[in-house]
């Protein structure tokens, strides 16, 4: 189920406000059993946290953890939980039931109750549910960690992650590579990392760029300064005209969990492209849900 742009706008605005709100509630607590198999990353991936939230939530000075081992999960306010979980806002209208919202969005009614700190199934007409991305989407990762596994990331040397629209909805990082360099980008791709919207790469789909494998500057901004130390993220649309996927935005939120969390291992400043000095841009479109991604990352 989608909501409209003018519902989107509605509630990228809700979304901001009720994360001034929610930093005055205390946070909801789940007990995890660490089980054989289980990373930090991936457990703070299945419950819509940051692994840094995960570490702050029990002390740990690192990721090593036991099997048997009790984790204290961290609890969202509303504010914060569609985007953690990747899903989008959605605004309850005359008629819906929690049932059948899950089935739109392909989720149990138990995940869509927790997602949103819900004690039973009502809910009422104008408010804004939380809706964690479903199973399809949940190894977007697989070949960035393992292409990243393979390098020596330089982890003190990127200060910031700059998001992007590429302001056409066609391409890939095939197409963008070429593109940038008949334009003198002696490394090609501009950006670090691509996420494809379903035309000429997979919807949600991870597209590691040289520059990422090879620890290179972006090319992604007009200061040099800047690109020195930004890593680039590019989703491919047009968000001055549409929204992003859900599948791109779980692999968004996804792979910034991942950089802030599991290869950086702090919190970088993030931004928009125009949110920049001196850039002169409305990339990365009125429709990408910026605040939302700010009450998340900062």
């Amino acid at each position: 189920m989608h909501v409209t742009r003018r519902e989107f706008t509605k509630q990228a605005s809700l979304i901001a406000l009720g994360s001034l709100a929610c930093a005055h509630l205390a946070k909801a607590k789940t007990i995890y059993t660490v089980r054989n198999g289980d990373t930090l990353g991936h457990i703070a991936q299945r419950h819509g946290v940051s692994t840094a939230e995960l570490r702050r939530a029990n002390r740990l000075s690192g990721d090593l953890i036991g099997v048997g081992q009790k984790l204290n999960i961290p609890g969202q306010g509303a504010a914060t939980t569609a985007v953690a979980s990747a899903g989008n806002p959605y605004l309850v209208q005359s008629g819906d039931t929690l049932g059948a919202i899950a089935r739109a969005h392909g989720i149990s009614v138990g995940d869509l109750k927790r997602a949103n700190n819900l004690s039973s199934d009502v809910i009422r007409i104008g408010q804004t549910l939380h809706t964690p991305a479903n199973g399809s989407t949940a190894d977007l990762l697989a070949h960035v960690r393992a292409a990243t596994a393979k390098i020596a990331v330089r982890r003190n040397h990127w200060q910031r992650i700059v998001v992007h629209h590429s302001a056409i909805k066609y391409g890939n990082a095939k197409k963008y590579d070429a593109a940038h360099r008949r334009r003198g980008m002696q490394n090609g791709l501009a950006y670090h990392f691509l996420i494809g919207n379903g035309i000429d790469s997979g919807d949600g789909e991870i597209e590691i760029g040289p520059r990422w494998t090879k620890q290179l500057l972006g090319g992604h901004l007009k200061s040099y300064q800047l690109n020195l130390t930004a890593i680039g993220i590019c989703f491919v649309g047009n968000f001055e005209q549409t929204q992003p996927s859900r599948k791109q935005l779980a692999a968004f939120t996804q792979l910034m969990d991942w950089l802030q969390g599991d290869v950086l291992k702090r919190n970088t400043q993030f931004a928009g492209h125009k949110e920049l000095k001196g850039e002169q841009t409305i990339c990365p479109g009125k429709y990408f849900p910026l605040a939302a991604m700010h009450a998340r990352y900062d």
